[in-house]
């Protein structure tokens, strides 16, 4: 009776001979460094790690460990996310003080957002409260939940949108700034 062999004997059977090319082995390590980089970062989001932990792994990592790094937290930087704060202080912490205008700039962005994020919800939450008035709902208690509106959606979209260039080219400064960095 003949031998049956398993899906993955004939596989290894198969490419007994084959090794990887230079080129595949440095897209196999760059891939594997930035899944490592975007665990690491996570962590440090969740609050499952510390600002000092995560620089002292940047401190230790490879250059295109760390350059994977930068990345991944880099493009952590979205105006909308919970997460700003502890992007920015990290972003801060790594930059130093020789970089104190990119750091600038970033703030200044986030504060741009807020105003603009407060005015759209004002405008938004009165149109709604114009809608419930309409429908004979109206009163001190009524108050409208804006963030659960279909227009809060658009307007956030919107907003994204409209800020999104300038992200883009705060985040390209921040990787080549980074990329000085040590």
């Amino acid at each position: 009776m003949a031998e049956i062999k398993s899906s993955i004997e004939l596989a290894m059977e198969r490419t007994k001979g084959l090794t990887f090319t230079e080129e595949e082995r440095r897209k196999f390590e760059e891939e594997r460094e930035r899944r490592i980089a975007q665990a690491l970062i996570l962590q440090y989001l969740k609050g499952e790690m510390v600002l000092r932990e995560l620089e002292r792994k940047r401190k230790e990592a490879t250059p295109t460990a760390r350059k994977a790094l930068d990345r991944v937290l880099v493009e952590s930087l979205e105006m909308d996310a919970e997460a700003l704060p502890k992007v920015q202080e990290a972003i801060e912490s790594w930059l130093g003080k020789t970089n104190r205008h990119l750091v600038q700039k970033m703030k200044d962005l986030t504060v741009q957002w807020g105003q603009a994020v407060q005015k759209r919800k004002k405008r938004i939450k009165a149109e709604l409260r114009e809608e419930l008035e309409r429908r004979g709902i109206r009163g001190s208690a009524v108050e409208p939940n804006v963030e659960a509106s279909q227009a809060w959606e658009r307007a956030l979209r919107e907003l994204q949108e409209e800020f999104s260039d300038k992200v883009s080219s705060l985040r390209e400064q921040l990787l080549g700034a980074l990329a000085q960095v040590d």
